[in-house]
């Protein structure tokens, strides 16, 4: 007797819908992309209770014609494919055939659909069998309203969410699509409330009518094309981050989709710039020829595959990153117009200001010394400096004898040993060095009058200097404070000493060989298959970074030496976030492998909030900071330089309104 059993209809299109329609945010999307490749220009979307008690589309498409109504429901039919030869060349976002059958079986339909040239008709469906097909009143284009979602599966609907949590599935949804089709009017009204309204105006004005006037405020658009491969949209500013993944949004050919080598591409490139455990925004479109991506995948078509991934990784990560390196990081402050302030002043804290307050600063005589000192490199000029900081100019810091020209730097390649973060011996001298006169930040603070002769050298140079800074002084022995082109800027030393010590670090790791420290004991790593590939794929950046590994039987690793930099570092947590790329398959960069580690030694060796700076210290930072190519904000993504414009400050004193 046969045991194989040839399924009915009405059993196999449910089946088939457990796959397609797995919850009403699956149906929204059905009927949205149907709606797109129909050509409509304005797409309506309503729902009630989440979708499972109704939902409506309606579109201005070109309809469906009288005699195509009997075929709309049936499974495997549509009409964006004919041949085999089509699906290596699909441009349109649905092309399987199953959606409208797979909907119509577990729900009930109602159709209305016009065409230019004849009358509208309507159909309904219930569960899959379709009734009379009759004319209606219509206008051009399709309305489709789904009821009663999961009716005749009880066990389905039984495990379908609550209302308001499959709304924002939906209303997660209907964002995406928004931006994937910023051309097309899309109006989204969920319980009676509008909720989007776009005017097919832009993508920009797409991301506006979806995440609003902050969003947009920060965040800039770009576009680079390599090869095949064409990116544009908007990224976020690096001081602009996000405490999830939800502000991110890919597409592909037109095509909301998730990919998750493109993502970590994107975030690997901003990570040496926001906070940790915070996320880029973008909004990001690709063009690529059709048959080189595969977006036959899955029934939802939201994963697609590429032929190398890698070549996209690399591709993606070293553009984003020159577009950031290359972008002003500067914090602006403002004050928000609608804003009150109300000041208590305690009248029994104000002092009488001393005369000289408020007055002209000027450099004292002592600095023709310091500039002759300066020039010449192989003269120390620490008797010089203190000289020039005992009379005035600058609070001496217990440091400064071991400072002269240069602020501590950690250099990788001559230290010795590090343990914690923390240097035992660096026997090469610092090279922290200035490379410019001091002058090149215009007046500096001082109460003593300064020669004529000298006076007229000193504005002659500060009038050749091309960022024309002027030094006002610190601020809490933290922050250095500078006046330039009509802003104050305020400038966190220990960030701004940090990421100098940090580009250094990787710079010095990517170029040169590590000392190594063979362990006592080896550390054995144990990995299952799919890990011991992706140890195998990336073991030669292991050893280039000071890793000994050697094969030790079936998905194993021996561990005989890590770098000299690492020598204290935690093996398992090292792995552990090694092997967090595996399901990528991605090659490992060497910066990347031990960001976190050469940020923490950053950290570490740069120079502390409370520390007082000499006032050559302090040239030499600003020399490296205000470079065009330094990163304006810490490993940790903290902004080092904050301005306060000219304007908002005469805001502040109700000098303008």
């Amino acid at each position: 007797m046969s045991k194989i059993n040839i399924l009915d209809k009405e059993v196999y299109n449910k089946i088939a819908a457990g796959e397609v329609v797995e919850k009403p945010a699956s149906v929204v999307k059905e009927l949205i992309e149907n709606s797109i490749d129909a050509g409509a220009t304005n797409i309506t979307i309503e729902i009630i209770d989440g979708g499972i008690t109704k939902i409506k589309v309606i579109d201005n498409g070109c309809g469906i014609e009288k005699d195509d109504f009997d075929k709309v429901f049936l499974a495997h039919a549509t009409s964006k494919v004919k041949t085999i030869y089509d699906l290596s060349n699909i441009g349109t976002l649905g092309f399987r055939g199953e959606a409208l059958s797979s909907i119509a079986s577990v729900s009930k339909v109602s159709m209305i659909s016009k065409t230019e040239n004849d009358i509208g008709y309507t159909v309904k469906v219930i569960g899959g069998e379709m009734g009379e097909i009759q004319p209606a009143g219509a206008t051009s284009g399709t309305c489709m309203t789904i009821e009663d979602l999961f009716f005749n599966i009880p066990a389905r609907k039984k495990f379908l969410r609550k209302p308001k949590m499959e709304e924002n599935e939906i209303t997660n949804l209907v964002s995406r699509l928004i931006m994937a089709n910023p051309n097309i009017s899309i109006k989204y009204i969920a319980d009676n409330k509008l909720v989007y309204q776009s005017y097919g105006t832009g993508l920009y004005d797409a991301i506006y009518s979806v995440y609003g006037k902050t969003i947009v405020d920060n965040i800039f658009d770009f576009s680079f094309e390599r090869g095949d491969f064409k990116f544009s949209g908007y990224l976020c500013k690096p001081t602009f981050s996000k405490s999830n993944r939800t502000y991110q949004t890919l597409i592909i050919n037109g095509r909301y989709v998730i990919n998750q080598t493109i993502s970590t591409a994107i975030y690997k490139a901003y990570e040496n710039f926001i906070m940790k455990g915070t996320f880029p925004f973008f909004v990001i479109n690709l063009s690529i020829p059709l048959d080189k991506i595969d977006v036959n995948v899955h029934p939802n078509k939201l994963d697609v595959k590429f032929e190398n991934n890698n070549e996209l990784f690399g591709l993606v990560y070293t553009q984003v990153s020159d577009i950031l390196f290359n972008i002003n990081n500067t914090k602006s402050i403002t004050l928000d117009e609608n804003a009150t302030e109300t000041f208590v002043v305690d009248k029994s804290q104000l002092t009488t200001l001393d005369k000289n307050v408020g007055s002209e600063y000027k450099p004292n005589e002592n600095f023709s010394n310091i500039q002759t000192d300066i020039n010449n490199e192989e003269h120390s000029t620490t008797k010089d400096i203190e000289n020039y900081e005992s009379n005035g100019y600058y609070n001496k810091s217990t440091n400064d004898s071991s400072c002269e020209n240069d602020i501590k730097e950690v250099d990788l390649t001559d230290t010795e040993t590090v343990s914690d973060g923390k240097v035992i011996k660096s026997p090469e001298p610092l090279d922290f060095k200035v490379n410019s006169p001091v002058f090149n930040f215009g007046d500096y603070v001082n109460n003593n009058t300064l020669k004529d002769s000298t006076k007229n050298l000193v504005q002659d140079k500060i009038n050749e200097c091309d960022n024309n800074f002027k030094v006002i002084g610190t601020l809490f022995d933290t922050y250095i404070l500078i006046e330039k082109d009509k802003n104050l800027l305020l400038i966190d030393q220990h960030a701004g000493h940090e990421r100098i010590l940090f580009d250094k670090f990787c710079k010095e790791l990517e170029n040169k060989q590590v000392a190594i420290q063979p362990l006592l004991v080896p550390y054995v790593l144990e990995t299952n298959i799919v890990e011991s590939n992706f140890i195998n794929d990336n073991i030669q950046v292991l050893n280039t970074l000071g890793f000994e590994l050697d094969s030790f039987g079936d998905n194993s690793f021996k561990v005989s030496s890590v770098p000299m930099l690492l020598q204290n570092i935690n093996l398992d947590e090292f792995f552990d976030n090694i092997l967090r790329d595996v399901d990528n398959k991605l090659i490992i960069s060497k910066s990347d492998t031990l960001r976190d580690y050469l940020a923490k030694s950053a950290c570490k060796s740069a120079v502390k909030g409370k520390d007082v700076l000499s006032k050559n210290e302090i040239d030499c930072l600003l020399n490296k900071i205000t470079s065009d190519t330094q990163v304006l904000l810490c490993p940790h993504g903290r902004p080092i330089i904050v301005s306060v414009s000219n304007k908002e400050i005469e805001k502040w004193f109700k000098r303008i309104s």
